[in-house]
Parts: C-alpha cells; structure tokens; sequence
C-alpha cells in the first residue's frame, strides 16, 4: 500500500467518525507476528546474548541506521526476542489478559511472576526505533476483548544520560513514518487519571524502589517507594514520559538522569539460595561521591536478609573486603558459612556473588495496552457504498502498523495535528451526512 493511500484512509476514518458512520466489525484485525523486514539478527556475544537490530529501512539498503535491538539469550528467551501472543492461556497472572506482545520464549502472557515476560529493547541512539507488525485474521473467540498487553523492557545504552521517552502509533518505518490519527482503529487504552501499574505505568524494578507485599518480598534496596517516569497520553496514539517521580530517595534524587548502562555503579551480590536461574541479592553499592561501599542490607541473627537503611545512608565500607567481611561476620551469628561462589553452583548453598553493574538502574518497565485494531474500514462494503469512494483510489485491507518507541534528550515532542486532507474529508462528509445517515438507516432496519 502506498503510503499516501495509508494516510488518506486514516483521513477518511476521521472523517467517518466525526460523522457518526460505521467503521466495520468489533474485531476487523489481529496482530499476527512481529514483521521483521526491518531486522538484522546477530549473535551470540561473550556472554550469550543474541540481537534482533531494529533499523529505519529495509537492512539491505546501505543507507539504513539503527536506534536500538532486542536482547535476548537462548536460556529464558528465543529468536527473536518478541512474540504475539492471541488467546493467551489463563494462566496464574493476576492481572490476566487476553492477547500480549512479550519475549519470544516459553513464558506465556498470564505465566507466574517473574517468568521473563518482557521483552528487552535497548536504545543505542536517541531517536525512533520502528517496531512494525502484521496485522491480518478475525478473531474467532468471541470473549476475547481485542486488547494487547505490552510487556517492555526499556534500556539505555547510547553511552549518556536520556531526559525521557515517548510512544506512538502509526505507520510506515523511518523517514515514511506517519502517526495514527483519532478514529482510524489504531489506538493505545486510556484507563483514566489512576490506572493500575500493570495497565499504564514505567517503573524501575521494585527490588530497588518499592515493596512488593503480593510476593513478600524484601523492601527496595534504596527506597520502599516506587520510582519511575510519569506517563502523559497526550491522545490516542502517542504517550510520553513526564520525568521522574520516587520521593527523597527516588531515582531522580540519587542518580540524575536516566544514565546508560556503562554509568551505572557497581554493586556487591549475595545468592541466598545458591540457584543460578534466581537473581542474587544487592546488598551494597559503591558511591562515586565518597568513594565509599554502601551497605543498605544486612544478615539478621537468622540469616534472613533484612533493611537497614535507604538511599545513601547505610553503613560505609572503604573496600570490597570489609564490605564481604561484614557479611561474613553477620552470618556467622546464625551459624552459616560464607564463601564466594563456586563455578558450578550448589544449590541450596546461600554465598558471596561478588560485584557486578546495577544494570537495574539503567532499565525499567514499561506496561501499556494497544487497543482494538480495526483497520479494514475501506474493505466493509457497507462504508464503501455509503461514501462511494470519491477519490477513486484501491486502498485494500490495512496490513502492518508501527509502534514506534523513542527516547529524547531535552526534546519535545511534536504533537500530531489534523491535515487539511483530515479537514477536508471531515467537511465533505458533514456535507454528505444527512443522505449518508438515511442510507445507513435503510441498510441496518
């Protein structure tokens, strides 16, 4: 489809809207796969990761650049990193949904807590990075809502601090991309002034800010209040982050910007139960102002591992070895052994990990709905007879659409306003209104 025609339909949904007119079956379209002509795959690294670069043209152009990838391993994930799921399995979630856009892998939209839902997207350069997807089925089920779930993981990795983000929808990749318009089908879910955190929100991980009395828990390693971006759905199909939000000892308070991956500090680990396929425990972390090893955690005389403090006020360590010796001592009161971590692992065995980036501090979640997609509005023959296609063009049936996730650095962003084609059709259509109205009336008694 050509890209004007892509627009014009857009246009003329509007203009269908504003005039009241039908724009074709509750359910016209589902998201099939995650289009990939945009892709490069590469991988594995050193470490086993594997890449799915996301580019602003067909990769084979050699003039095509890239913003960002999709990160994945073949130990929780697979190629390529992102997967649609339709009719998602029940399930143990208890925020459960019908349809998802996750990590490609075994993990389902409703799986348990912590199954690797998310998908990893890093951004590499402050700018767009176009996700298309294939859009084609009606939906058979007649419960399922047509709501998509987006599991994300958003990453800085451009090497600097980002100020924020934002998301929309539209068509077309790069230097063709145009936003979705009101009243075309295409459109994120607007929950109202106090949405849920799993229906809109972008926060950074809880085991750092937050308490998670649902899976009890430890409080967050620098705050027991949740941090993050405030979101804005500036209509309804671009929001954008707000800045940051988390209190006195909030992200913004600690650490400035959102910093890239290479910026983030180091911290020092302990596995509590010897499992290599569970996170390890940050216990301390190293301040670049003093120089100092922070210690937020400690061992209780049970050996369970317990908060002592916030932000920057645990106790200060000049070095790693004090900081493994203290660990050692208060784990001694419970009469537990401390060593490091052997290369192959012991399970059951609580040991020093060692020190290791707090990549957590360079990516957070973010969680949003697409809504119904309904895109076939030319190919209803009832709104084909009703406007009788006065530009005489063949639009056929919308396949792909764009979501298109980008960060800023200082940079605000450009609200979408209506053409003078969008104004143009939305008068024609109030000049034709009234006929159009009695027609429609005729077809539907």
């Amino acid at each position: 489809m050509k890209q004007y025609d892509r627009f014009l339909r857009s246009t003329l949904a509007l203009a269908f809207a504003i005039a009241g007119l039908s724009t074709g079956s509750a359910f016209a379209a589902q998201i099939t796969d995650w289009n990939l002509d945009n892709v490069v795959t590469s991988g594995p690294d050193i470490d086993g990761n594997y890449f799915s670069t996301i580019y602003d043209k067909a990769p084979v152009d050699s003039s095509a650049s890239t913003n960002g990838y999709i990160k994945y391993d073949l130990d929780e994930g697979a190629a390529p990193g992102l997967k649609v799921v339709n009719d998602a399995p029940v399930g143990v979630s208890g925020s459960p949904v019908d349809n998802c856009i996750m990590a490609a892998g075994s993990a389902t939209c409703n799986g348990e807590f912590q199954s690797g839902k998310r998908f990893k997207l890093d951004q590499t350069e402050a700018g767009p990075i176009d996700l298309v997807f294939d859009l084609g089925g009606n939906w058979v089920n007649e419960d399922n809502d047509g709501l998509y779930r987006i599991f994300q993981k958003y990453g800085n990795n451009t090497g600097g601090t980002l100020d924020g983000f934002n998301i929309g929808l539209g068509f077309g990749i790069g230097d063709t991309f145009e936003y979705s318009i009101e009243g075309d089908g295409l459109s994120f879910v607007d929950f109202g002034e106090d949405p849920k955190d799993s229906q809109f929100s972008s926060l950074f991980a809880q085991g750092l800010f937050g308490v998670d009395e649902t899976h009890d828990r430890i409080r967050g390693y620098f705050s027991g209040e949740r941090s993050g971006f405030g979101l804005d759905l500036v209509n309804e199909d671009l929001f954008q982050s707000t800045g940051l939000f988390g209190g006195e000892f909030g992200y913004e308070a600690l650490f400035g910007d959102w910093m890239s991956y290479s910026m983030a500090p180091d911290g020092y680990f302990y596995d509590d139960d010897g499992d290599p396929s569970t996170d390890a425990i940050l216990m301390a972390h190293f301040d670049a102002a003093t120089g100092k090893w922070i210690m937020n955690r400690a061992l209780d005389d049970d050996g369970n591992i317990v908060p002592t403090a916030e932000g920057n006020e645990g106790s200060q360590y000049d070095s790693i070895a004090e900081v493994e010796a203290a660990l050692q001592e208060q784990a001694l009161v419970s009469g537990l052994t401390l060593a490091t971590c052997p290369d192959e692992a012991v399970l059951g065995t609580p040991c020093l990990a060692g020190t290791d980036a707090i990549e957590d501090l360079a990516k957070f979640n973010v969680s949003y709905f697409l809504d119904t997609l309904n895109l076939d509005l030319f190919s209803n023959p009832v709104n084909m007879e009703l406007f009788s296609n006065p530009f005489n063009l063949d639009l056929g049936d919308q396949d792909t659409f764009t979501l298109r996730i980008s960060a800023v650095r200082s940079v605000a962003v450009a609200v979408p306003e209506p053409s003078t084609l969008a104004l143009f059709a939305a008068g024609l259509i109030a000049l034709l209104g009234r006929r159009c109205a009695d027609r429609r009336k005729g077809i539907t008694a």
